[in-house]
């Protein structure tokens, strides 16, 4: 009586696994849709659960016989489904990426307007006195800036790889640092803030500032979302040493470093891309106000990718 209640309790589970199995026999691993994967490790996973039981309680029963044969059909694909790299690369691209950005946006919140407060000091000091740059800059690098930007002049290969190898190891610096209670992290974010600041300064002065916003913010908008992204990566860091809660305190960093990993990864893809950017589109000679728009389509791009795990979780 009571495997019959059992039964009546949980058949729509197996049934759905037979029907995602079926499913899975017809198509490829890769052309099924990532809510249905996702749907099939759950129920996987629940029905394992059942034939544990099922063992325990109702041993030798034809009821065992069936799901251990339903789980012994999907096991293969589940191995199909661990097994594919693509599977796992658009996974992270597509879900788990944008939905570890929503989950700690405060950090990354923190981590803008820290870099916005070095950009901010420097960049009043520096238009309030310019000899302040040197504070923020290198004088080599001051005097070797043309401030009239003549693109035809600079090597954008070369210079694109240099400026994402830089970016790549400021994000993983920022992102290590935590480690000392964020402090090192906060230090990254405002010392790399006033650099881009104390740099705008003299445009400002002595530049033409919409030729220089051409060149820096098609690939400066995803560039700097990459910095922050890493830098709130580095401040959960700092915060799972300052406040692990219930947790005890090495399990807890542990654990938020790899919540950290994934944040930066997805930053370096954003690095990347931004390479790309600087490498192909910069050069090209059109006009500023064509490339500005081109950075706010960047910036909406962006926005809207990262506002679909909220847009999934919080239907209209």
């Amino acid at each position: 009586m009571k495997e019959n209640i059992f039964i009546e309790k949980n058949q729509r589970y197996w049934e759905e696994l037979e029907n995602l199995i079926s499913l899975f026999g017809k198509n490829n691993i890769s052309s099924i849709h990532f809510n249905e994967i996702k749907r099939f490790l759950y129920l996987f996973r629940t029905t394992s659960h059942h034939l544990g039981y099922v063992r325990t309680f109702y041993p030798k029963s034809n009821l065992e016989k069936y799901l251990n044969a339903l789980i012994g059909n999907a096991h293969h694909h589940l191995y199909t489904v661990k097994k594919n790299p693509w599977y796992d690369f658009k996974n992270f691209i597509c879900h788990t990426f944008p939905q570890k950005v929503h989950t700690y946006f405060p950090f990354i919140l923190s981590s803008f307007f820290i870099f916005l407060l070095g950009i901010l000091i420097s960049f009043f000091m520096v238009i309030h006195d310019s000899s302040t740059s040197l504070y923020f800059l290198p004088k080599d690098l001051l005097d070797s800036i043309d401030f009239t930007f003549s693109p035809k002049e600079w090597d954008y290969p070369l210079m694109s790889s240099q400026i994402m190898i830089n970016n790549i190891r400021v994000s993983l610096v920022a992102f290590v640092y935590g480690i000392f209670l964020g402090l090192g992290t906060i230090y990254i974010l405002f010392f790399n803030g006033c650099m881009l600041g104390a740099l705008t300064g003299m445009v400002f002065l002595k530049g033409d500032l919409l030729l220089y916003a051409s060149l820096i913010l098609p690939h400066g908008i995803l560039e700097l979302t990459a910095i922050f992204i890493a830098g709130g990566a580095g401040l959960i860091l700092g915060k799972s040493l300052l406040i692990p809660g219930k947790y005890k305190r090495l399990d807890f960093v542990v654990k938020m470093a790899k919540e950290g990993v994934f944040l930066l990864l997805g930053s370096i893809l954003f690095l990347i891309i931004a390479a790309i950017i600087e490498g192909f589109f910069t050069p090209l000679s059109i006009s500023p106000i064509i490339k500005l728009f081109f950075s706010f389509l960047t910036l909406i791009g962006i926005s809207l990718y990262f506002l679909n795990p909220y847009k999934q979780r919080h239907p209209l």
